[in-house]
Protein backbone atom coordinates (compact mmCIF):
# COMPACT_ATOMS: atom_id res chain seq x y z
CA UNK A 1 0.00 0.00 0.00
CA UNK A 2 1.50 3.32 -1.13
CA UNK A 3 -0.07 6.43 0.42
CA UNK A 4 0.74 9.92 -0.89
CA UNK A 5 -0.76 13.21 0.25
CA UNK A 6 -2.32 15.27 -2.55
CA UNK A 7 -1.75 19.02 -2.48
CA UNK A 8 -2.49 20.81 0.79
CA UNK A 9 -6.17 19.93 1.15
CA UNK A 10 -5.87 16.79 3.28
CA UNK A 11 -6.62 14.41 0.39
CA UNK A 12 -4.66 11.24 -0.26
CA UNK A 13 -3.79 8.97 -3.18
CA UNK A 14 -3.56 5.30 -2.18
CA UNK A 15 -2.11 2.78 -4.64
CA UNK A 16 -2.59 -0.94 -4.18
CA UNK A 17 -0.41 -2.37 -6.93
CA UNK A 18 -1.52 -5.79 -8.09
CA UNK A 19 -4.47 -5.83 -5.67
CA UNK A 20 -7.90 -5.99 -7.28
CA UNK A 21 -10.52 -5.38 -4.61
CA UNK A 22 -13.66 -7.48 -4.67
CA UNK A 23 -16.23 -4.70 -4.40
CA UNK A 24 -19.00 -7.19 -3.62
CA UNK A 25 -17.25 -8.47 -0.48
CA UNK A 26 -18.48 -5.98 2.10
CA UNK A 27 -16.24 -7.29 4.90
CA UNK A 28 -13.09 -7.00 2.78
CA UNK A 29 -14.05 -3.49 1.64
CA UNK A 30 -14.64 -2.49 5.26
CA UNK A 31 -11.30 -3.98 6.32
CA UNK A 32 -9.39 -2.11 3.58
CA UNK A 33 -11.14 1.14 4.54
CA UNK A 34 -10.27 0.70 8.24
CA UNK A 35 -6.63 -0.06 7.38
CA UNK A 36 -6.34 3.07 5.23
CA UNK A 37 -7.94 5.33 7.83
CA UNK A 38 -5.78 3.86 10.61
CA UNK A 39 -2.55 4.37 8.63
CA UNK A 40 -3.39 7.96 7.72
CA UNK A 41 -4.56 8.79 11.26
CA UNK A 42 -1.11 7.85 12.58
CA UNK A 43 0.42 10.89 10.83
CA UNK A 44 -2.49 13.26 10.18
CA UNK A 45 -5.80 13.41 11.98
CA UNK A 46 -8.72 12.85 9.62
CA UNK A 47 -11.85 14.89 10.10
CA UNK A 48 -15.51 13.86 10.25
CA UNK A 49 -16.51 13.24 6.61
CA UNK A 50 -14.35 10.92 4.52
CA UNK A 51 -15.10 10.20 0.87
CA UNK A 52 -13.32 7.27 -0.78
CA UNK A 53 -13.26 6.76 -4.55
CA UNK A 54 -12.07 3.35 -5.75
CA UNK A 55 -10.68 2.93 -9.28
CA UNK A 56 -10.07 -0.71 -10.21
CA UNK A 57 -8.02 -2.10 -13.09
CA UNK A 58 -7.34 -5.85 -13.49
CA UNK A 59 -3.76 -5.34 -14.70
CA UNK A 60 -2.64 -2.44 -12.48
CA UNK A 61 -4.56 -2.99 -9.27
CA UNK A 62 -6.55 -0.44 -7.30
CA UNK A 63 -6.21 3.29 -6.86
CA UNK A 64 -8.11 4.96 -4.05
CA UNK A 65 -8.65 8.69 -3.61
CA UNK A 66 -9.44 9.71 -0.03
CA UNK A 67 -10.99 13.15 0.40
CA UNK A 68 -11.27 14.48 3.92
CA UNK A 69 -13.93 17.10 4.67
CA UNK A 70 -14.87 18.86 7.86
CA UNK A 71 -18.54 18.24 8.54
CA UNK A 72 -20.24 21.08 10.38
CA UNK A 73 -22.11 18.95 12.91
CA UNK A 74 -19.95 16.52 14.89
CA UNK A 75 -22.01 13.88 16.68
CA UNK A 76 -20.02 11.90 19.29
CA UNK A 77 -16.79 12.41 17.34
CA UNK A 78 -17.89 9.80 14.75
CA UNK A 79 -16.58 9.63 11.21
CA UNK A 80 -18.91 9.35 8.26
CA UNK A 81 -17.43 7.39 5.34
CA UNK A 82 -18.89 7.43 1.83
CA UNK A 83 -17.54 5.07 -0.83
CA UNK A 84 -17.80 5.35 -4.60
CA UNK A 85 -16.52 2.49 -6.77
CA UNK A 86 -15.61 3.12 -10.42
CA UNK A 87 -15.62 -0.30 -12.07
CA UNK A 88 -15.71 0.61 -15.74
CA UNK A 89 -12.93 3.21 -15.92
CA UNK A 90 -9.96 2.17 -18.07
CA UNK A 91 -6.50 3.13 -16.87
CA UNK A 92 -4.37 5.04 -19.35
CA UNK A 93 -0.66 5.74 -19.21
CA UNK A 94 0.57 9.22 -20.16
CA UNK A 95 3.87 8.66 -21.93
CA UNK A 96 6.49 10.63 -23.83
CA UNK A 97 6.64 10.39 -27.63
CA UNK A 98 10.24 9.15 -27.59
CA UNK A 99 9.33 6.24 -25.31
CA UNK A 100 6.67 5.22 -27.84
CA UNK A 101 9.16 5.39 -30.73
CA UNK A 102 11.78 3.16 -29.08
CA UNK A 103 9.35 0.40 -28.00
CA UNK A 104 7.04 -2.00 -29.79
CA UNK A 105 3.53 -1.55 -28.46
CA UNK A 106 1.47 -4.03 -30.47
CA UNK A 107 -0.95 -4.85 -27.63
CA UNK A 108 -1.71 -1.21 -26.89
CA UNK A 109 -3.92 1.55 -28.19
CA UNK A 110 -2.20 4.91 -28.49
CA UNK A 111 -4.16 8.17 -28.15
CA UNK A 112 -3.05 11.73 -28.79
CA UNK A 113 -4.96 14.31 -26.75
CA UNK A 114 -4.07 17.90 -25.81
CA UNK A 115 -0.42 17.55 -26.88
CA UNK A 116 0.13 14.34 -24.92
CA UNK A 117 0.30 10.64 -25.78
CA UNK A 118 -1.61 8.01 -23.80
CA UNK A 119 -1.41 4.23 -23.89
CA UNK A 120 -4.31 1.86 -23.26
CA UNK A 121 -3.51 -1.81 -22.70
CA UNK A 122 -5.72 -3.96 -24.96
CA UNK A 123 -4.46 -7.46 -24.14
CA UNK A 124 -2.15 -9.00 -21.59
CA UNK A 125 1.44 -7.94 -22.06
CA UNK A 126 4.62 -9.45 -20.60
CA UNK A 127 5.50 -8.23 -17.13
CA UNK A 128 8.87 -6.64 -18.13
CA UNK A 129 7.12 -4.61 -20.83
CA UNK A 130 4.40 -3.56 -18.37
CA UNK A 131 6.97 -2.52 -15.76
CA UNK A 132 8.75 -0.43 -18.38
CA UNK A 133 5.47 1.33 -19.17
CA UNK A 134 4.92 2.01 -15.46
CA UNK A 135 8.44 3.37 -15.10
CA UNK A 136 8.14 5.75 -18.05
CA UNK A 137 4.58 6.94 -17.66
CA UNK A 138 2.06 8.62 -15.41
CA UNK A 139 -1.14 6.70 -14.72
CA UNK A 140 -4.43 8.39 -15.67
CA UNK A 141 -7.60 7.03 -14.06
CA UNK A 142 -10.08 9.88 -13.56
CA UNK A 143 -10.32 11.51 -16.98
CA UNK A 144 -9.66 8.52 -19.22
CA UNK A 145 -12.99 8.48 -21.08
CA UNK A 146 -12.59 12.06 -22.29
CA UNK A 147 -9.13 11.14 -23.63
CA UNK A 148 -10.47 8.03 -25.41
CA UNK A 149 -13.57 9.79 -26.81
CA UNK A 150 -11.97 13.10 -27.77
CA UNK A 151 -8.40 12.05 -28.55
CA UNK A 152 -6.99 10.86 -31.83
CA UNK A 153 -6.35 7.11 -31.95
CA UNK A 154 -3.02 6.41 -33.62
Amino acid sequence: MIINKIENNNSYLIKLLGVVIDIYDRDYLEEITKNIITKINKKNKLRNLIILEFYIDKKYGTIIILKDYNKLIDVNNEKEVKITVHTDTPFLYKIDYFDIKKNNFDNLNIYYYKRNFYLEIKNDIPLPEYLEILENSEIIYEDSYSIINNGIKI
